[in-house]
């Protein structure tokens, strides 16, 4: 695996860092912020009596996000796991965090909160990373995503450029990051590993 580092990337800037001042702030219990986001058209984040609309994402983001998710599944068939996009709500209980990742995998049975939405135990989330949301994922969320007893592997992936930082967890619960910007992210786990190629396609003539 090539670990060289991408440019741009700061490996010691892991401070959490609040969310974007775009995103509208609201001030509900847990209780209410479930019952909105049963009804809402647009999703929403919740963190500590707090809920931050997330905003829609342009082409590249989606292209980015689309084929890693078709690469994850194609990697996992068969090996009783399942990808997942980012319609699916992830709720970190350690933390109290309510979110949306880019998208994700989850093996064996499924834990769903009580709400009946919420994946509590997914064993890899990726985010690809916006110039909005970058600092915000690289910081505060990664640290929830770190909290998440069954999580194996976060994944941040850069766009335009190409970089990916893999967060590892050891079998003695410790992390480790590695960055990328050639070669495969590897998941002996999961059973193989996946091309920087298949997540950064080529663009279509």
């Amino acid at each position: 695996m090539d670990s060289r580092r991408c440019p741009g990337v700061l490996l010691t800037s892991m401070q959490p860092i609040m969310h974007t001042s775009t995103a509208r702030l609201m001030h509900w219990s847990e209780q209410d912020y479930l019952a909105m986001e049963a009804g809402s058209p647009i999703k929403h984040e919740f963190l500590n009596g707090e809920v931050f609309a997330m905003a829609g994402a342009k082409p590249g983001h989606n292209q980015v996000a689309a084929s890693t998710l078709i690469a994850l599944g194609l990697l996992i068939r068969g090996r009783g796991c399942r990808a997942f996009n980012s319609d699916q709500r992830i709720y970190v209980v350690e933390t109290g965090l309510y979110t949306y990742p880019d998208g994700g995998v989850a093996c064996g049975m499924w834990h769903v909160h009580t709400d009946g939405m919420c994946l509590l135990n997914p064993v890899l989330l990726f985010e690809v990373l916006s110039s909005s949301t970058r600092d915000y994922d690289r910081g505060a969320k990664v640290e929830h995503y770190r909290q998440i007893p069954s999580l194996r592997h976060v994944l941040l992936i850069d766009q335009p450029d190409r970089c990916v930082e893999h967060h590892r967890r050891a079998e003695d619960g410790s992390w480790s990051l590695s960055t990328m910007s050639d070669g495969a992210l590897d998941f002996p786990d999961l059973g193989g590993a996946i091309s920087l190629d298949e997540v950064y396609l080529p663009d279509v003539p």
